[in-house]
C-alpha cells in the first residue's frame, strides 16, 4: 500500500482532531508525509467572528491578514500537538468560499496518496460530513478515510466493505485485506442481492434476487477471476469447511499470510440504506469503491455514497479504483 503523503483538511473544531489520531497510525506503518490545510471561509469567519477583529477597521489592511494569521498560528499548533516532528510536512491555509472544491483540487494537483477527514465539524455540524464529504469522495482522486468520533486510537475491529461484484467494487479488497491485517481485525463483505431493478426508464419492475448458495457461488467465481486478472497482488481465495466462510492467502516471496474473511448476503431494495443499516451495527470501519455496476456504472457514487456518508455512523473509507494503485 503506497501512503507516502497524507493531507488532512480541519476547522480546529475537537470533532476534526479525531483524523489527527489515526494520522499516526499511517506514519508509523508507512512512513508517511502528513500536511495539514485549513480552507478559510470569509463568509462563515464574518457571521461569527466579526466582532473579535475590532472596528474601524479596513478589509483589505485588516480583515484578510488577520483571519489568514490567526489560521495559520492556529493550524501550526494543531500540527505540534498532534503530530510526530519526523512525519509533519507542511500547514497549509487557503482561502476559498467552497471548502470542497479547495480541497480536492489541493490534493488533486499535489497528488496525495490519502485523505484522512473527520466526520463532522465544528459544534458537531456537517462542516465536514454530508455535502462537503460527499463532494470530496466525488472529486478527490485519492482514497478518502473518513473518521467518525468514535474512533479511539486502538484502531478497528471490525471491517465491512461493500460490493456489488463488478470489477471496481472487488478493487476494494486488497486495500481491506491490508487493513485488516494492520488492525488485526475481522473483515466482512457485505453483498446487497437487489429485490426490484431498473428499466433504464424509470419503471422498477420486481426481479428475483440471487439466493444466498447462487450468491456464494457468484461470488466466488468473480473473486477468483479478478485475483486471476490482477495477480500481481499475490491473492488467493480458499474456501473453508463453513458456509460463507474463506482466507485470503497473501503470498509475498517466501512467506505467506492468511486473513479470514466471511461473507455476508443480504436481499434488499435500497443499498445505501442497507448498507448503512448494517455497517451501524456490524462495523466500526466501512469500505467501499466509488463505482459500481448500475446505472452510469455508479452503485457507490452520487445518491449511495452520498446517502452512505451522510448517515453512516463509522468511520467509512472510499476508494477509487481508476487511480488508486497498491504498493
Amino acid at each position: 500500500m503506497k501512503v507516502h503523503r497524507i493531507l488532512i483538511p480541519t476547522d480546529f473544531s475537537e470533532s476534526s482532531k479525531s483524523a489527527l489520531k489515526l494520522a499516526n497510525f499511517f506514519s508509523k506503518t508507512y512512513g508517511s508525509k502528513i500536511d495539514l490545510i485549513h480552507i478559510v471561509s470569509f463568509s462563515l469567519y464574518m457571521n461569527e467572528s466579526m466582532d473579535k477583529l475590532g472596528l474601524p477597521f479596513d478589509m483589505e489592511q485588516d480583515l484578510y491578514p488577520k483571519v489568514i494569521e490567526k489560521a495559520q498560528i492556529e493550524i501550526d499548533q494543531l500540527a505540534s500537538d498532534f503530530i510526530m516532528e519526523s512525519y509533519l510536512g507542511k500547514t497549509h491555509v487557503l482561502v476559498d468560499r467552497k471548502p470542497s472544491k479547495a480541497i480536492t483540487d489541493f490534493a488533486n494537483e499535489n497528488e496525495y496518496d490519502l485523505i484522512l477527514m473527520s466526520a463532522n465539524g465544528a459544534h458537531e455540524s456537517t462542516f465536514l460530513k454530508g455535502s462537503i464529504t460527499d463532494k470530496v469522495i466525488r472529486r478527490a482522486h485519492a482514497p478518502v478515510f473518513t473518521i467518525n468520533n468514535k474512533y479511539s486510537s486502538s484502531g478497528f475491529e471490525r471491517i465491512v466493505t461493500a460490493i456489488d461484484l463488478s470489477e471496481h467494487s472487488l478493487a476494494s479488497i486488497p486495500l481491506s485485506l491490508e487493513l485488516a491485517l494492520q488492525f488485526d481485525a475481522s473483515l466482512e463483505l457485505f453483498y446487497m442481492s437487489q429485490l426490484y431493478s431498473s428499466d433504464g426508464y424509470g419503471f422498477v419492475a420486481p426481479s428475483v434476487g440471487a439466493s444466498n448458495d447462487e450468491a456464494e457461488e457468484i461470488f466466488i467465481q468473480k473473486v477468483e477471476g479478478y485475483l486471476e486478472d490482477h495477480k500481481k497482488l499475490g491473492l488467493t481465495l480458499e474456501k473453508t469447511s463453513e458456509d460463507f466462510k474463506y482466507r485470503f492467502i497473501k503470498n509475498d516471496g517466501a512467506s505467506s499470510l492468511s486473513v479470514p474473511v466471511s461473507l455476508k448476503v443480504i436481499q434488499g431494495i435500497s443499498a445505501s440504506l442497507e448498507i448503512t443499516n448494517y455497517a451501524n451495527e456490524h462495523a466500526d470501519l466501512l469500505a467501499l469503491t466509488t463505482h459500481g455496476r448500475t446505472g452510469i456504472p455508479r452503485f457507490f457514487i452520487g445518491s449511495t455514497a452520498g446517502q452512505v456518508v451522510n448517515h453512516v455512523d463509522v468511520s467509512m473509507l472510499t476508494i477509487r479504483p481508476d487511480n488508486f494503485k497498491l504498493g
